[in-house]
């Protein structure tokens, strides 16, 4: 059940701030762009918006973790986007009206600002640096799900999950790396876009090649030149 609720503890500016949207706007900004938002808490597993649903508001996470996925005909799930603290998402469904194109659901207990899309509309054009951030997001976001759609029509699912995990590895790791899986492997296997099944088999096939080893959510990279000779192809 969602919980429509004025914090104690974080306020709305906090979560503006958290944004990279909002990061650098006055406190006069914030308060019209806070005027035009509620905040409400969900609950693990609970749908924020159906594939469908007429487009009503974008959102930033304010804690938790939220995905926008798209379900197959067969039941099968993509992961589009993982929402964490401070990025927002369903930008580009307001930008187009009418029915949101993907689903939205918590992950787990998540606090989440909802900002209304004809008040921010009209917010939006009396501020000229905020339509620019608006842009500069649109444009990261369509390279992001470029390159979702090439990795998932040339590539298999070893290699996949191979990018995956060098994306997780921090900026002057090692060549040996423990890395912790922050989402069950259900939803990892729908974010690189396979089924749990495919997803274990890939596994195993790096940790028999010695790539990897694997202890439950824990991960240790074991040959981090070789995953990157297997994503380069």
């Amino acid at each position: 059940m969602t919980r429509w609720f004025q914090p104690e503890g974080r306020t709305m500016h906090e979560i503006l701030k958290m944004s990279q949207l909002f990061s650098e706007l006055e406190d006069r900004s914030l308060d019209e762009i806070a005027s035009a938002s509620t905040l409400k808490n969900c609950d693990a597993g609970e749908v924020l918006f159906f594939e469908g649903d007429l487009v009503h508001s974008f959102f930033i996470v304010g804690s938790g973790r939220v995905k926008v996925f798209k379900m197959s005909p067969d039941g099968k799930e993509q992961i589009l986007i993982l929402a964490d603290t401070g990025d927002s998402f369903a930008e580009a469904a307001m930008f187009a009206g009418g029915f949101y194109p993907a689903s939205a659901q918590a992950l787990e207990p998540s606090e989440v600002l909802v900002i209304n899309r004809e008040r921010f509309l009209g917010i939006l054009q009396r501020h000229p640096n905020l339509a620019l951030n608006m842009i500069a997001r649109l444009s990261e976001l369509l390279k992001k799900l470029t390159q979702l759609v090439e990795g998932l029509s040339l590539t298999n699912v070893t290699t996949r999950l191979a990018r995956h995990l060098l994306n997780m590895i921090p900026d002057g790791a090692g060549d040996e790396v423990t890395l912790t899986l922050p989402e069950k492997k259900s939803v990892l296997a729908a974010e690189i876009g396979t089924i749990p099944e495919t997803l274990s088999r890939s596994l195993a096939r790096l940790s028999r090649e010695k790539v990897i080893s694997v202890n439950g959510s824990t991960i240790h990279v074991l040959d981090r030149e070789r995953m990157q000779r297997l994503v380069e192809g």
